[in-house]
């Protein structure tokens, strides 16, 4: 067994098929099976089964979605208050089962051993929540429910936010260390099965059976994309995020896991939504990206910040197709106007003019990208998709920076709308200068800015 120390309970330490977890809300229901009397086992089961439907009900989106009286609260704020709700549903929860149990011991003797066990295993939990409460209540200023480094590089990058971190778990034992793989398989789950709604930080039996179990040899040898060993600069970071999404499609989702040396493996989620992509980060929440682009410019970002945190570098990345299929219709933040972000864009005082040439070619890009949706084929929608934000942005560039913002894209072989660059053929045909054709309409728009540069300068 393979173990690395950690000092965040965010972080899950081990790499292993072995997980050492010992508590866990879910574990009653193991102790409930070995009671005699199976009529206190009911009572028992359906009483555990209500608390859990309790903490989640309503799930956050329902409850973020109601109207707010008096003063507007945001999505953190919120967040904080859903969180605080959750854990005291928990304590008092807890204090009325075992009050309950402490009553069925002296009732049932032969049960009093097994009785005993759940009341202990519903402490601990009480006891999580309870310091967890505390926390909080001591901090009202913590990063999470403020302004964590997460939440800036999103507001930079994405174009939504929904909060949600794993330590707030409210049936988490004491013995917590993470279930960042059991809350990366929940996800695709849900996703699956269109609930993605009912996304919690509650985790269930099923979450935590995952968290143990960790890695298959089916994951390993059947569901991997890609494992990237030399990742430790930001470059590397970037070209292996790149080689990644070029796999993913509308009906997968991955698993997106990265080892910081000082911490140990940390397992997230991405799919795709519409031509979107989603990030599901289980210690600060799920982000969605307009782009590929702004999408890996976040997570490498992100994975540098995280590295700088504890002090440490980003040794390997890897990369799982989960085993469910994707809904990329399911848009968890359709009708969710407070999880928007606004984005701080850049005013140019002048008023940005191209000449002809430079807006012809663009204008060439333009007319593609209706070829391209036309064809309906996936990868050309999203590559439509990609250029149709570029082409946005290049029109309010002036000249020299369109040319510096095209020639980054051209000197980027994973980016994705450097993909598809022709068939073999076509490749001896062109003297192996094999380009695609969006490859020929950025290197035209190059020509035209760089052309412009020229006369400006002579």
């Amino acid at each position: 067994m393979f173990k690395f120390q950690l000092r965040n309970e965010c972080y899950n330490s081990v790499i292993s098929l072995v997980f050492n977890l010992t508590m866990h809300y879910s574990d009653t229901y193991q102790i409930i099976k070995k009671l005699k009397n199976k009529q206190i086992a009911t009572e028992l089961k359906q009483s555990l089964k209500d608390l859990e439907k309790d903490v989640n009900t309503p799930n956050f989106v329902d409850f973020i979605k109601k109207p707010q009286q008096g003063v507007q609260k945001d999505i953190l704020a919120l967040r904080r208050e859903y969180d605080m709700r959750q854990l005291d549903t928990v304590i008092l929860g807890i204090v009325r089962i075992n009050q309950r149990i402490d009553k069925l011991k002296t009732l049932y003797p032969a049960d009093s051993e097994s009785l005993k066990k759940i009341a202990e295993v519903l402490d601990g939990i009480r006891s999580a929540a309870a310091i967890q409460k505390k926390k909080e209540d001591d901090a009202p200023d913590s990063p999470f429910y403020k302004d964590s480094e997460f939440y800036r590089l999103a507001k930079q990058h994405a174009t939504h936010y929904l909060p949600f971190c794993q330590s707030n778990d409210p049936f988490k034992g004491t013995d917590f260390k993470g279930y960042c793989w059991g809350h990366t398989h929940h996800y695709g789950r849900l996703v699956s099965k269109g609930l993605l709604h009912e996304l919690s930080e509650a985790s269930n039996k099923t979450l935590y059976r995952d968290a143990k179990r960790n890695w298959t040899i089916t994951d390993i040898l059947f569901r991997r994309i890609g494992w990237y060993l030399r990742v430790s600069l930001e470059q590397q970071i970037r070209q292996a995020i790149w080689n990644a999404l070029k796999d993913l499609d509308d009906q997968s989702t991955f698993n997106f896991n990265f080892f910081i040396d000082t911490w140990g493996f940390h397992s997230t989620s991405l799919r795709m939504v519409g031509n979107s992509i989603e990030y599901y980060e289980n210690n600060y929440g799920v982000v969605k990206f307009a782009t590929r682009e702004a999408a890996v410019n976040f997570l490498a970002t992100y994975l540098l910040s995280q590295a700088e945190r504890y002090r440490g570098k980003v040794s390997v990345i890897t990369v799982y197709k989960l085993p469910y299929s994707n809904k990329p219709e399911q848009d968890l933040f359709q009708d969710l106007d407070i999880a928007a972000l606004e984005k701080n864009t850049e005013v140019l005082e002048d008023e940005v003019t191209h000449p002809e040439q430079l807006r012809h070619a663009i204008e060439a890009l333009e007319d593609y990208i209706d070829v391209l949706r036309k064809q309906g084929a996936m990868k050309g929608r999203i590559k439509a998709n990609e250029l149709a934000y570029l082409c946005e942005e290049l029109k309010s560039l002036p000249p020299e920076q369109v040319n510096k913002r095209v020639e980054g894209i051209l000197a980027n072989k994973e980016h994705s709308l450097m993909l598809n660059r022709g068939t073999g053929l076509y490749l001896f045909k062109t003297n192996f200068k094999s380009h695609s054709t969006t490859e020929t309409l950025l290197q035209n728009i190059v020509e035209a800015a760089a052309t412009q540069n020229v006369l400006q300068l002579t």
